[in-house]
């Protein structure tokens, strides 16, 4: 019986941990090509066996409520984390929601305070000395 308790701690621990792991592990930015495929492989290791033991979960007949809600949670982590990390620019909420009049985010207004950006114009290419950043379109050492 010991042994059963054991197993259902683990499940529920992968249950609820397994999406905050991953999205955890979706922060992570590294520039080595193989500390990336290391973090992605263990990231969809992990996203794996969380989605399929959510699944089972939530789909497990006769079971109450809270274990509904707990598979739930765990499915919409581990979608979150698969977004982040794979599909980044993917919108399939918001836009379903926006055909019925709900707008999730609100574009924000810029301050002039950023760099480049500039409340009577355009962005500002000139640098003090006369010359250009180089990012005018006049080659790499800017118009002399």
């Amino acid at each position: 019986m010991e042994s059963l308790a054991y197993l259902v701690v683990t499940l529920f621990m992968i249950v609820i941990l397994g999406g905050p792991v991953a999205i955890l592990l979706t922060k992570i930015r590294t520039e080595h090509i193989v500390l990336t495929v290391l973090r992605r492989l263990l990231h969809g290791l992990v996203i794996t066996v969380s989605l399929f033991i959510n699944a089972t979960v939530f789909w497990k007949p006769n079971q109450g409520l809270t274990v509904h809600a707990i598979g739930t949670f765990g499915i919409s982590m581990a979608y979150i984390a698969l977004r982040r990390e794979y599909f980044p620019d993917v919108r399939i909420i918001a836009p379903i929601l926006a055909k019925f009049g709900v707008k999730l985010w609100k574009k924000q207004k810029r301050s002039g305070n950023e760099r480049g950006s500039s409340h009577f114009g355009p962005v500002v290419k000139w640098r003090r000395g006369g010359h250009s950043g180089g990012n005018d379109g006049h080659g790499p050492e800017g118009q002399h």
